[in-house]
């Protein structure tokens, strides 16, 4: 009988695949054989077994990865156990971030139904509006707060750690589809072991790094799916890109637009170099993709792709940190931001030039061998080289491609013929590159940022001021001191750009409190907005506008008349007459203002006090010199010493380590009395030291003057500006703030 011939269609693989010009076929090298060449045969008992139990075993391959993710994730707890003081408060962690604070403030709103529209203690007065819906970080740890029996402290601290394990699940589909499984399991063991992305998704990162990358290597690989997929099997794929993209936008709730381009740049690929629809599925899709793209605009606005664009060019400003024509880049001031070296890359990646520069060769050898399909990485790609031009905080993204380079070489190695015992080699190479990662892992320990005796400070701003109080603090505690005291704060890591932190330091760095207090209550009542409205008043010359604010905060109610005649301000608004701006910079009903000073300030003094003192003419402020000192003891008359620093009263000599210096001034405050000795005139510091907390600096004279340290370290009467409500040098000071008032207010 004779055979019937079955013609294939053009552009047909070999199993009936329809393929699209120079594309491999979907998991072409897995079909067949799923490792990679090693043939089951009589006497292989070992791949007879793999062969037939391939899902099980790589199921629970990964199942493993994953709880080796977790485990180097959750590992500090034990650390943290054994140092609460360092890490727990009233027996519950804290977070290693300052922004997890937000959300999990907003989490806590939502489980006990008080998350409203405005946020009254963000950005005081400005209150900026909650995002509605909230944040997806939030609103699952309120889900798990009402569904267990858990605290909010604990959802914070561990809920990152599950979160950062779920990279596996992207980096072992793309690395199953380029490579097969070999490359797909270990992408996923070498990216969860990728050391800055373990930091920034461990045990306390209570924030969206835990799951950012997660979205955009989940985006790639589903749209690459939906490129390569023949058939209209594709648009399950579609949908499930579709689907990310939706939840990576209500996770990075705060910048949308970079987790828009993040996401369709992918989809944009899959269009322009593989989907290939035929007549009318074609006029189907594109008349569908119009009328959702056209309903989009309408929504959200035409004008939103410029918006998009724009947005994206002022983050650009903030990473490259550009200075704006009045105010500093802050990213410069922000650990995150700064550019690191080679070597730090290195050593937050894979902490091995070997390892790296293997995931270098794996990764060229993929953009070789599949140059098309590897398309889909630019965007990851893209991200992680950031790190090498514009700050770390992009290094979590080197994570899945530094993963997939090291995963494909391993792959290849599993395949190649020549190389005898290539599984064995593959597994050892594997083992070699992720035993040394792990072990680093294990061994390091992230501490909360803040700590339990900062915590303290804000927990008794909760006792000791009115719930309506402001409590003015560097922004580092804004989210914090929200969470922790319930009050209001100024200034926050969302809202902190660089005019805002310049007013936020300017108090602190001045050495004038009556100024301090004075601008502190006129701040707390018109905001960053009042200020821009004065602005107007001197035509948007903001130079001469800041210089104006302070010299009528210096002066007081009674000496700012005349100066408000001599700048001859325009009118603004109901503002026109001396009365009028005499109200405006002397308000009666703003809320009560309390001071917190800290720890932390004496660490970041360089940057604070640099925004603090902020020239807008000169477009600069003073970086200080402030070096401080704790647990000093007194050993004789005029001795003093720790383990540190060593000083004699008498001859002006300080002696840090091996280093002697001479400064200019000593000044010594025993709790009772003040003393204070001059000694050389072209000495460069000065000394100061409060002997009842044995606390003590070296400083300049800039800074020594300064609100902070006469307030902080010196304890100097301030003439009824600030009063003292609670004192716990040199851990915290909680200071009641008392402006000047109008005559004749009420």
């Amino acid at each position: 009988m004779k055979k019937k011939r079955v013609r294939r269609k053009m552009g047909a693989g070999r199993d009936g695949i329809k393929m699209t010009p120079g594309s491999s076929r979907p998991d072409a090298d897995n079909r067949k054989e799923p490792y990679g060449g090693l043939k089951a045969g009589k006497g292989h008992f070992l791949l007879d077994f793999l062969n037939s139990h391939r899902r099980m075993l790589e199921a629970a391959a990964l199942l493993l990865v994953m709880a080796i993710g977790l485990l180097v994730r959750l590992e500090d707890l034990r650390d943290w156990k054994a140092e609460p003081a360092r890490a727990l408060y009233n027996g519950e962690p804290l977070l290693t971030t300052f922004d997890g604070y937000y959300y999990l403030t907003l989490a806590r709103d939502l489980v006990e139904g008080t998350y409203t529209h405005v946020d009254d203690k963000r950005a005081v007065p400005d209150y900026p509006e909650r995002p509605e819906p909230p944040p997806l970080l939030s609103v699952v740890a309120a889900a798990a707060g009402k569904l267990t029996p858990f605290s909010m402290n604990w959802i914070g601290a561990v809920l990152p750690a599950i979160f950062g394990i779920l990279l596996a699940l992207p980096l072992y589909g793309l690395g199953r589809y380029y490579g097969g499984p070999v490359m797909g399991i270990t992408a996923a063991l070498m990216g969860l072991l990728s050391h800055y992305y373990v930091y920034r998704s461990s045990l306390g990162w209570f924030d969206t790094d835990c799951m950012n990358v997660t979205w955009a290597t989940a985006s790639a690989f589903f749209f690459l799916r939906f490129g390569v997929q023949p058939g209209r099997d594709r648009y399950v794929w579609l949908a499930a890109g579709l689907v990310v993209y939706g939840m990576f936008l209500w996770w990075w709730d705060q910048t949308p637009q970079v987790a828009t381009v993040v996401s369709l740049l992918p989809l944009a690929v899959a269009l322009i170099f593989f989907y290939r629809p035929e007549g009318r599925e074609g006029m189907i899709f594109v008349s569908l993709a119009l009328v959702l793209v056209t309903g989009l605009l309408a929504w959200k606005g035409f004008d939103l792709p410029v918006r998009i664009v724009k947005s994206i060019i002022a983050q650009f400003h903030y990473i490259s940190k550009e200075a704006s024509p009045d105010f500093p880049n802050i990213g410069v001031t922000i650990s995150e931001q700064a550019r690191p070296s080679f070597q730090e890359i290195v050593a937050k990646t894979t902490d091995s030039v070997f390892a790296f520069v293997l995931a270098g060769i794996g990764l060229l050898a993929l953009f070789y061998r599949k140059p098309r399909e590897s398309l889909f990485l630019s965007v990851p790609l893209l991200l992680a080289c950031l790190s090498f031009i514009f700050a770390k905080r992009f290094l979590i993204f080197l994570a899945p491609v530094s993963a997939l380079g090291i995963g494909f070489l391993v792959s290849e190695v599993w395949r190649a013929n020549r190389i005898p015992y290539r599984a064995v080699v593959a597994c050892l190479i594997v083992g070699f590159l992720a035993w040394p990662a792990y072990s680093k892992d294990m061994s390091k320990t992230f501490w909360p940022k803040e700590p339990p005796h900062l915590v303290d400070g804000m927990v008794a701003a909760s006792i000791e001021t009115p719930e309506n109080a402001v409590i003015w603090a560097w922004w580092d505690h804004g989210y914090p001191m929200i969470y922790f005291s319930g009050r209001g704060t100024i200034n926050d890591g969302a809202v902190h750009n660089p005019e805002r932190s310049v007013y936020n330091g300017l108090p602190m760095a001045t050495g004038n409190y009556r100024l301090a207090a004075n601008f502190m209550r006129f701040y707390v009542r018109q905001g960053l907005s009042g200020i821009h409205e004065f602005y107007k008043a001197v035509n948007g010359d903001r130079a001469r506008g800041f210089r104006l604010i302070k010299r009528i905060m210096a002066s007081g109610p009674e000496g700012s008349p005349e100066i408000i005649r001599d700048a001859e301000l325009l009118p603004v608004g109901n503002r026109k007459t001396v009365r009028d701006w005499l109200e405006f910079f002397f308000p009666d009903d703003a809320r009560p203002v309390y001071l917190f000073l800290d720890w932390r300030l004496t660490v970041t003094s360089y940057w604070w006090f640099w925004l603090g003192s902020w020239d807008i003419e000169k477009h600069d402020g003073i970086h200080p010199v402030y070096k401080a000192f704790y647990r000093i003891m007194e050993k004789s008359e005029n001795l003093y010493a720790n383990n540190a620093i060593t000083v004699d009263f008498n001859k002006g000599v300080i002696k840090v380590g091996d280093r002697l210096g001479m400064v200019r001034a000593m000044t010594v405050h025993d709790g009772r009395r003040l003393r204070r000795r001059a000694f050389r005139e072209d000495g460069n510091y000065n000394f100061d030291l409060f002997v009842p907390a044995g606390f003590g600096a070296i400083e300049e004279d800039s800074i020594e003057k300064s609100v902070f340290n006469k307030l902080f370290l010196l304890h100097l009467n301030a003439g009824g500006y600030f009063r003292p409500v609670a004192l716990r040098t040199p851990s915290f000071q909680l200071w009641e703030v008392h402006a000047d008032r109008l005559v004749g207010s009420h």
